[in-house]
C-alpha cells in the first residue's frame, strides 16, 4: 500500500516536472517563431504560473521555497555575501571550461551566440529595458524560481531522501539548465550547467533561500549585457 502511494507520488511529480518544462519550452518556441524579443522570459514565467497551479493543489507557496527578502541588517549582509561568492563561482567556472574543458575536449561556441542580443545595440534605453525585464525579472528572478526553487526541489522528492539525493538533484538540474542554453553551443551548455550545479549548491548552502542566486544571476547578466553593449556599440 505504502509502496503503491510512494510509486504514484513520484510518478505525480514527474508529470508536473513535464509539465512545466514543456510549457517552457512550447511557449518560447511559440515566442521565437514570431521573433518576439525575450522569449525566454515569456516562456520562464508561463512555466511559473503552471508551476505556481501545482503548488496550490499541494498546499505550496513560492515562500516555502525560498522565495523571501532577507530580515535585518546582518541577513542582508550574509545573503549578498553569499550571492557575491556566487559570481565569483562563475568566474572560475568561465576560466576552467576556457583554458581546461575547452582545449581537452574541443568544446566550441556558437557563433552566432551573442546574435540575439544585437536588438538593443545603440539602443541605450532598450539595453536598459532589457536588463529590468529581460535580466532582473527574466533570468535573475525567473530562472530561479523555476530552475532552483521548482525543479531542484521536485527533483529532490523524487529521487527521495538524504544527501545524495540533493547531489543527483543538482546534477540532474544543472544538465536541463545546460541544454536550456544550447543555442550558446557545447561550450555554453558546459559552462551554464557547471553554474547551474554551482547556484544549486550555494541555494542550498543559504538553507534553501533563492536571493543569493538571484542576486548573483542578474548582476552577472546585466555585467554581461552591458559589457556586450560597451564592445559592440564602440562606446
Amino acid at each position: 500500500m505504502e509502496l503503491n502511494q510512494s510509486i504514484k507520488k513520484q510518478g505525480s511529480l514527474i508529470f508536473e516536472i513535464l509539465i512545466v518544462l514543456g510549457v517552457m519550452a512550447g511557449v518560447k518556441a511559440i515566442a521565437d517563431h514570431f521573433s518576439i524579443i525575450a522569449s525566454g522570459t515569456i516562456g520562464i514565467w508561463t512555466a511559473i504560473l503552471a508551476a505556481t497551479f501545482f503548488f496550490k493543489k499541494r498546499d505550496i507557496t513560492w515562500k516555502d521555497l525560498g522565495a523571501v527578502l532577507p530580515k535585518g541588517r546582518k541577513d542582508w549582509l550574509k545573503q549578498i555575501g553569499l550571492g557575491i561568492l556566487a559570481i565569483a563561482s562563475i568566474f572560475l567556472i568561465t576560466m576552467f571550461v576556457l583554458y581546461v574543458l575547452k582545449p581537452t575536449f574541443g568544446l566550441e561556441k556558437a557563433a552566432d551566440a551573442a546574435d540575439k542580443f544585437r536588438f538593443f545595440l545603440d539602443k541605450p534605453i532598450v539595453l536598459i529595458a532589457y536588463i529590468i525585464i529581460g535580466i532582473w525579472f527574466g533570468a535573475g528572478l525567473g530562472e530561479e524560481l523555476l530552475i532552483r526553487g521548482f525543479l531542484l526541489n521536485h527533483l529532490q522528492k523524487v529521487i527521495g531522501d538524504g544527501k545524495a539525493s540533493w547531489l543527483l538533484a543538482l546534477l540532474t538540474q544543472a544538465v536541463i539548465f545546460g541544454f536550456m542554453h544550447s543555442y550558446q553551443g557545447t561550450m555554453g551548455i558546459v559552462i551554464t550547467g557547471l553554474i547551474a550545479f554551482s547556484f544549486g549548491s550555494f541555494y542550498l548552502l543559504a538553507k534553501r533561500k533563492l536571493f543569493p542566486v538571484v542576486f548573483a544571476h542578474a548582476v552577472f547578466d546585466t555585467l554581461t549585457m552591458v559589457g556586450l553593449y560597451v564592445a559592440e556599440s564602440g562606446v
